[in-house]
């Protein structure tokens, strides 16, 4: 082979220790070719340069017109923490600590889950606005459905529940805060920038007629670029701050919330919530119909996945060069032995499309839909003790807190889909995969109507989108 067999003639990119947190971050990849950036300025770049200017002074006068928080009642509480992206923080594993706090609310025979927010402690607010670590404990009431009983602020070290009055409001905000900070800056870069090395590395080390390449390099468009913006760019939300970034909505200063990314790759010692990372094979178990959701997407991905990797020879050394490199960068990636034994190519390329199209998809429409003025990042009233009274809920976020969440929404959380999952073209030549690809996408569409008969409308399909755009 030569290197015009490849598809940057062997010089694509690669990954390295990301520059900013070299030992703490998953690894960056920094050095991109100029294609892929004209790409990604022609079709996302472009659109924050318009709308940033456009919509503050619109967002602004919105929030004047209408700011502060509203009332959240105890049964969107509820459906916030147990059937939205937030359910990921669901799990049934109370570590020492959980079951010193929560030990005078539980009761013998009865199955208790908590949810643990722990990582927003790494943050330090600005002058007048607060956050807190919480704990949610929750009985489970039938299978994956729960009851929210009590909740433990981490400031005032004091356990709330629903007879606490004003209180319990201010504590709720609390957690949908934490819930908030921690799914868009623990969990959520997870699905990002520890999959970039698997990004980088197919395109350039695997020959471009290669199946695989051609099964993974359909979902790789505009990443690599967003990344390395979100990572490295002087206007990112996570790279320093300045008085003019009207769409910077964090309740802290730079320091502190990029050290959120860190606690979720790192992981929490002693915190069995919290585990450091380690390249799944399948998506993690979410207790509640949002997992039923994702977990639905995924078998029908698998499906897909299998029958075109099995054409693939089990001496590939192509692929076997490929996972050798990778699981130099990524932990827990198998290696060129590892990666043919038994389902487990299937399982690690079902994983990375999974987890580039449906999980990162869902998770920024679910926040997308969320109500700013009931899931806030920034409140301005201390975390409460039992005997708190909460102050007027328009003088719990200012509107200029306000103006620069909706605008953090419209040019970043909220998605912004440019190619879609059901629209992909694989290239594949052989006349079997092309079938396997007509097939695939008529699971696809299957699996959706599956779902609304079980009453899981999380996401369209047609709105799902074919890579990390966004």
């Amino acid at each position: 082979m030569n290197p015009k067999d490849f598809l940057y003639g062997r010089k694509g990119p690669w990954p390295q220790p990301c520059p900013d947190h070299p030992y703490d971050e998953a690894p960056g990849v920094i050095h991109l070719p100029l294609k892929e950036w004209i790409d990604w300025w022609l079709r996302i770049g472009a659109r924050f340069i318009v709308l940033w200017p456009t919509l503050t002074p619109i967002y602004f006068l919105t929030s004047l017109i209408k700011p502060g928080l509203k009332e959240v009642t105890d049964q969107e509480f509820h459906e916030y923490l147990t059937n939205s992206m937030m359910a990921r923080f669901i799990t049934p594993q109370l570590d020492d600590v959980d079951k010193e706090i929560f030990s005078p609310f539980m009761e013998e025979g009865k199955k208790y889950f908590v949810v643990d927010l722990d990582p927003v402690r790494v943050i330090e607010p600005f002058k007048g606005i607060h956050v807190s670590p919480t704990k949610t404990l929750l009985v489970e009431t039938s299978h994956e459905k729960f009851e929210v009983l009590c909740i433990w602020m981490g400031k005032t070290s004091e356990v709330i529940d629903p007879t606490d009055g004003d209180a319990w409001k201010l504590a709720k905000y609390f957690v949908l805060q934490g819930g908030a900070l921690c799914a868009t800056m623990v969990v959520h870069p997870l699905q990002h920038f520890p999959l970039d090395s698997i990004n980088a590395i197919t395109k350039t080390a695997l020959p471009k007629e290669h199946v695989l390449f051609k099964l993974l390099h359909e979902h790789m468009r505009f990443t690599l670029p967003l990344e390395n913006a979100v990572l490295n760019f002087p206007m990112s939300l996570l790279h320093h701050d300045h008085w003019w970034k009207t769409y910077a909505p964090f309740p802290g200063p730079y320091d502190g919330i990029r050290d959120l990314l860190v606690e979720g790759y790192r992981g929490i010692r002693n915190n069995d919530s919290y585990p450091a990372f380690t390249y799944p094979r399948r998506p993690p178990k979410i207790y509640s119909g949002y997992g039923t959701f994702l977990d639905a997407y995924y078998e029908t991905i698998y499906k897909f996945v299998d029958e075109v990797v099995s054409t693939i020879p089990a001496d590939d050394i192509h692929v076997k060069n490929w996972a050798d490199y990778i699981a130099g960068w990524i932990p827990g990636f198998p290696d060129g032995e590892e990666i043919r034994k038994g389902k487990t190519l299937t399982e690690v390329v079902s994983f990375y499309i999974w987890d580039v199209t449906i999980g990162h998809t869902i998770d920024h429409h679910n926040y997308g839909e969320m109500d700013l003025r009931k899931v806030p990042l920034r409140i301005r009233q201390e975390p409460p003790t039992k005997k708190t009274k909460m102050k007027p809920h328009k003088k719990l976020q200012s509107p200029i807190d306000l103006m620069r969440y909706k605008l953090a929404m419209k040019l970043f959380f909220g998605p912004t889909v440019l190619t879609r999952l059901i629209d992909a073209q694989y290239g594949f030549k052989d006349p079997e995969l092309q079938k396997a690809v007509v097939k695939f996408k008529k699971n696809l569409r299957d699996t959706e109507q599956k779902l609304k008969d079980q009453g899981l409308e999380y996401l369209k399909l047609e709105d799902i989108a074919n890579s990390i755009q966004f």
